[in-house]
């Protein structure tokens, strides 16, 4: 060791930070609704519907000359950077020639719900596309509670053959999806939400279940990937936890616990990126 090597300069500690929280971000909602028959669609009898959910809803828009619906809700305000404005759910009507249905495969390979639905879907021919603008500033379950009541009037007045759910990659039934909105119990994330399942290969195999879609309202959605439970208990698990996360928001922390399928006991839960498009956060929730 040399003469002066004692005095030299300690290295200063470096201090610690937190890891930046991972979060999701609002998307666009938005759904498909799918026909065999080309639509029609009556302005009159749409607004009429609407305002069945909507105490007050505005239209100014002639359809024979844009290709877009905008209905506006003045009761709903929604802050901007630099304003305040009405939220906004449109229907947009494609122009394709000849027309031409676009489904991502992975919707069409999850539809553990409706044994039916890619034999309807590949019956269909024309499509409309309904999505919310400026409205991703809102409360989530208030935008959701709109979007939906929405999209429930429009599948009342045009009366599709097949909803895709392009957030929640799933193709649903109208005519359930309809009457489950009547219920009580309204389940207001069955459109926007799906449980998928997956088989992974490799060093540790076995299975895999997601949720998809909550991440369009800036909520986690969950992961819990095993192999020694049944596959419909893991999902009805998914589906409570996708639930209490939409009643008390994204509260779920690096180290909390869930409890899993056995009462009482406890999954610990890590925030993390998903392995699986789309890219997004997730809580990955490990069984014991």
């Amino acid at each position: 060791m040399g003469l002066f090597d004692r005095f030299k300069a300690k290295p200063k500690a470096i201090p610690q930070t937190e890891p930046e929280r991972l979060e999701n971000f609002p998307e666009m909602l938005t759904v498909k609704l799918l026909f065999q028959k080309k639509p029609i669609l009556n302005v009159v009898d749409i607004l009429n519907e609407l305002r069945l959910y909507f105490d007050e809803v505005e239209n100014n828009i002639n359809l024979d000359t844009i290709e877009a619906l905008v209905f506006s809700f003045p009761n709903i305000r929604v802050d901007l950077l630099d304003a305040n404005g009405p939220a906004q759910c449109a229907v947009f009507v494609p122009k394709n020639d000849p027309p031409k249905i676009d489904i991502d495969e992975t919707a069409l390979q999850q539809n553990w719900h409706w044994s039916e639905a890619n034999e309807v879907a590949k019956k269909c021919s024309y499509e409309l596309l309904i999505t919310d603008l400026l409205t991703r500033t809102l409360d989530y379950k208030r935008r959701l509670a709109m979007y939906m009541n929405f999209l429930v009037a429009l599948i009342k007045i045009t009366r599709p053959d097949v909803i895709y759910s392009v957030c929640g990659q799933k193709l649903i039934n109208p005519e359930q999806l309809l009457k489950n909105w009547e219920d009580e119990d309204r389940p207001i994330l069955d459109c926007l939400c799906n449980v998928r399942l997956y088989n992974i290969t490799g060093s540790k195999p076995g299975l895999l279940m997601d949720t998809v879609g909550l991440n369009a309202i800036g909520l986690p959605d969950f992961q819990i990937r095993f192999s020694n439970f049944e596959s419909n208990e893991i999902a009805n698990l998914l589906w409570n936890y996708a639930y209490y996360i939409y009643d008390r928001g994204d509260i779920i922390e690096n180290g909390n616990t869930m409890e899993g399928i056995e009462k009482g006991s406890r999954w610990r839960c890590q925030r993390t990126i998903s392995p699986i498009q789309p890219e997004r956060m997730i809580v990955n929730v490990m069984p014991e």
